[in-house]
């Protein structure tokens, strides 16, 4: 609920060389960062002391700089998480997983199936978000904090498809390659050439590769940056899968690019590297 706070605006002792629009720029990002659900123009033009078309330019400005974001649902005006970045090098796991839920749970309405989150965090491909739909099949494995076989499962594999060369031995050979089904890929020199085809689509596959008759459809999620952060998944039986597979997937991979929009909107960027002690 919004309460309006006293904002400063005015400190003893101005030097004569302030320049006025950088002033009540920082004003409004100082005013903002005390309202995470935002707030609208006309708040905004009356706690920092400007006239409302004033307002528009400067708040306008920074939307274009990517330190505020317009919330689609609420039309009020908020941070970005461009400063965070700033400040703390990368964007937590705990912010990329609330900004991307909400298109986990859209792609559950859409295509009554449960629908996944995965977050590359530099170490593990991690299981962040499950949507789950009471029609649908659900792989109980893969619960919030799962962050095994991604060489057999779409989440991962729609991850893993984007390392670098020099980053794709060192993960497989520290998380192993263990065989799930007679589907799952074991070797590395074939998954290396499947991981080829998944770049290539746009899109990864689990054709039962981690249960049985249980198909999976992925796509990847990317940074600010364009680099690797995340994937979205459903997971459906066969019989669904071989009748609405096709149909399915562009709301997979329109989810996805949503994702992604989201984070070059909010100037979130990951650690795509691979940490070593």
């Amino acid at each position: 609920m919004y309460h309006e706070m006293t904002l400063n605006t005015k400190p003893a002792a101005l030097p004569n060389d302030l320049i006025g629009s950088v002033q009540r720029s920082l004003n409004i990002l100082e005013l903002l960062a005390q309202y995470s659900e935002g707030l609208n123009a006309k708040q905004v033009s009356r706690q920092v002391k400007v006239n409302l078309s004033t307002c528009y330019h400067l708040i306008n400005t920074l939307m274009v700089s990517g330190y505020i974001v317009k919330d689609p649902d609420t039309l009020l005006f908020r941070l970005s998480g461009k400063i965070g970045y700033t400040i703390h090098g990368k964007a937590s796991p705990a912010q990329l997983v609330k900004n991307l839920t909400p298109n986990i749970y859209n792609l559950k309405e859409t295509t009554n199936e449960t629908a996944y989150l995965s977050i590359w965090d530099g170490e593990e491909i991690m299981t962040a978000a499950v949507a789950e739909s009471p029609l649908s099949v659900r792989v109980r494995a893969l619960e919030v904090g799962f962050c095994e076989a991604n060489h057999a499962t779409a989440l991962g594999k729609a991850v893993l498809a984007y390392f670098d060369e020099d980053q794709i031995d060192p993960f497989l050979s520290s998380h192993g390659m263990s065989a799930y089904t007679s589907n799952t890929i074991t070797s590395a020199a074939a998954f290396k050439v499947h991981l080829a085809k998944v770049r290539r689509q746009g899109f990864s596959l689990d054709l039962e590769e981690y249960f049985p008759d249980v198909f999976c459809i992925g796509a990847p999620i990317f940074d600010a940056e364009g680099k690797i952060l995340a994937s979205v998944a459903i997971a459906l039986p066969g019989s669904r899968y071989h009748q609405s597979g096709d149909k399915l997937l562009p709301k997979i991979m329109r989810t996805a690019k949503d994702a992604t929009r989201t984070m070059r909107i909010l100037g979130y960027v990951g650690q795509l590297r691979i940490k070593t002690p």
